[in-house]
């Protein structure tokens, strides 16, 4: 623990040596994403069997666009991993840059669950009615200045020296998680709000390539409704979570390309007929490239600006 604290003490000292961070926001950015990540939860049938259903589009792409202090991504699954058993996945999300601070907002919704597998010849229980909405926000901000989060983020700032920095963030939201099924409808209404004090080290090689590590433990509180034709009930539980992210990339005035490992873990302290399982570890490849804007984009992000005296 000790040592611990001190390689995080030594990273915040370090962090504090000034360094260059050239700044894109008046190029356009476009950015794909490939990456594999699940969804899961645990279904418990009469608090005696349990077992976990994913949904089958595993494989996404994600396409984004970044430009001035604004940035649009729009998530989407190419294909599905069991044949016919097609699962609907949609996800769009905003981002807003001011300084210090990253503001984003996401819808996500996904349908369609099936049993997960665990021999080849398991035959697959499905849900296909299995369905969860969700309304997040999170905001972030970067204590140090010489260390750039959007470098990582957004794509839309370099930062050529390495640095690391405190990254104190709210998250809050809403999940709607809905079934039917032979028994009749089940809803179960979560809304979360945590705090989580994250911490990212940059370590730049040869200005071009760098190496990212992070860590995010997060402590909140889930306020719950959970209704079925024979029952509804309110409860209110805390909900732990930690988060490591490694980064590797490379990056160039015109372009910027590179890899995101992460490795989640969640719990929450309540039994419920339908629980979010993500104790889950995936990874992404990215690849950025920056151009001027055409003239439309910047007339109308000049009048914005003015506008709202950014």
């Amino acid at each position: 623990m000790k040592q611990a604290l001190l390689v995080v003490i030594t990273f915040i000292f370090t962090s504090s040596y000034a360094q260059d961070i050239v700044d894109f926001s008046n190029k356009m950015l476009v950015k794909v994403d490939f990456n594999k990540q699940s969804e899961s939860f645990l279904i418990t049938d009469d608090g005696e069997r349990s077992f976990i259903v994913e949904a089958n589009n595993v494989y996404k792409l994600k396409c984004s666009a970044n430009y001035k202090f604004l940035g649009l991504s729009i998530n989407f699954s190419p294909s599905s991993t069991h044949g016919n058993n097609q699962s609907k996945f949609r996800n769009i999300q905003l981002r807003v840059f001011l300084k210090q601070w990253l503001q984003t907002f996401e819808y996500r919704k996904v349908q369609g669950f099936y049993q997960e597998r665990t021999n080849i010849n398991t035959t697959l229980a499905a849900f296909p009615n299995l369905k969860t909405t969700s309304f997040t926000g999170s905001t972030s901000y970067t204590l140090n200045d010489n260390f750039s989060l959007k470098h990582l983020v957004a794509l839309n700032e370099w930062q050529k020296s390495s640095a690391g920095s405190l990254v104190p963030t709210l998250n809050y939201g809403f999940n709607r998680l809905s079934d039917v099924n032979e028994t009749g409808k089940y809803f179960q209404n979560n809304f979360d709000i945590s705090i989580s004090p994250m911490y990212y080290y940059t370590r730049t090689i040869k200005t071009n390539y760098f190496v990212t590590g992070g860590i995010a433990p997060a402590l909140g509180i889930r306020f719950s409704n959970e209704k079925s034709e024979h029952s509804n009930a309110s409860y209110s539980f805390v909900t732990k979570a930690l988060n490591f992210k490694l980064q590797f990339g490379y990056t160039t005035n015109s372009i910027s390309t590179g890899a995101v490992f992460n490795f989640d873990s969640s719990e929450a302290k309540k039994a419920s007929a339908r629980n979010f399982v993500n104790d889950k570890s995936y990874a992404s490849l990215y690849f950025g490239y920056r151009f001027d804007p055409p003239p439309f984009l910047k007339q109308s992000s000049k009048w914005v600006k003015e506008q709202i005296d950014l």
